[in-house]
């Protein structure tokens, strides 16, 4: 009888990729660590990652430069933002040790905002800009945010005052800085940061309130009783505004 030999498959193993599994896992580990330290600076210099097309993440094109000065000295370490005119805030950053900053927006109508640091620093500093397209590059001028003096007087902070009216005003004072500037006006918010008055443009140090509102859906009655806050904005020949820090008022 003749022997038949059986026939067998082949042993050899099927490679699904390069290299041996531990070298595989050893990549793949290697690749997610980047992935994670990628995402992590993108969070740390405020860029947040896009992944919507696919494309990775996007990160804004500084066309926003500036430097910031404290009476003539760079002002370093500052919060520096970019507001659209709602007041919202579409990137921000700090400057730097020559008080340099450089930031990114779209084209439209921008605010450039300081924030003070130091006593004797105003509490913030703005200036208005406009970005016309996507390839325009807007370097500002310096921006001072010492307040050269300039502060708040009376009615002293957390003062309880009686409401005003037509023959009993309120008086607002205030110390004008010891540099050149175009106007100054008072400002006043309700307890929910909502305008309430503001007083005419002037280069005077003072003004007068009647208890009527002049701001918001409520301009032209009488302000009710309750806590407010108000301040002073300067605007100055360079085009830029600053304004000192809150204090509290209660009418009752």
């Amino acid at each position: 009888m003749r022997k038949v030999r059986s026939a067998t498959r082949s042993s050899r193993r099927v490679s699904h990729g390069t290299g041996s599994p531990e070298a595989r896992v050893a990549a793949f580990a290697a690749f997610a660590a980047f992935a994670a330290l990628t995402v992590t600076a993108l969070v740390l210099t405020g860029c947040s990652p896009d992944m919507k097309d696919g494309l990775g993440p996007r990160v804004p094109v500084p066309n926003i430069s500036g430097r910031a000065e404290r009476d003539g000295a760079s002002a370093s370490a500052l919060d520096v933002s970019v507001r659209d005119p709602a007041g919202n805030t579409v990137e921000s950053a700090k400057t730097d040790a020559n008080g340099s900053y450089a930031l990114g927006a779209p084209p439209g109508t921008w605010e450039v905002k300081l924030k003070g640091k130091l006593t004797g620093d105003f509490d913030s500093v703005t200036r208005n800009l406009v970005i016309a397209g996507s390839s325009d590059r807007v370097a500002l001028g310096p921006m001072d945010i010492f307040a050269y003096g300039a502060g708040l007087s009376a009615p002293s902070d957390a003062s309880i005052l009686a409401r005003p009216a037509q023959p009993t005003p309120a008086t607002f004072r205030w110390g004008s800085p010891a540099r050149v500037f175009t106007t100054a006006r008072a400002q006043l918010f309700d307890s929910a940061g909502a305008a309430v008055w503001y007083s005419p443009k002037s280069a005077d140090s003072s003004a007068t309130w009647n208890g009527t509102e002049n701001q918001g859906s409520a301009s032209g009655s009488p302000a009710p009783a309750g806590a407010y806050t108000w301040r002073v904005k300067f605007e100055f020949p360079d085009s830029s505004a600053a304004r000192t820090a809150t204090w509290r008022v209660t009418f009752q």
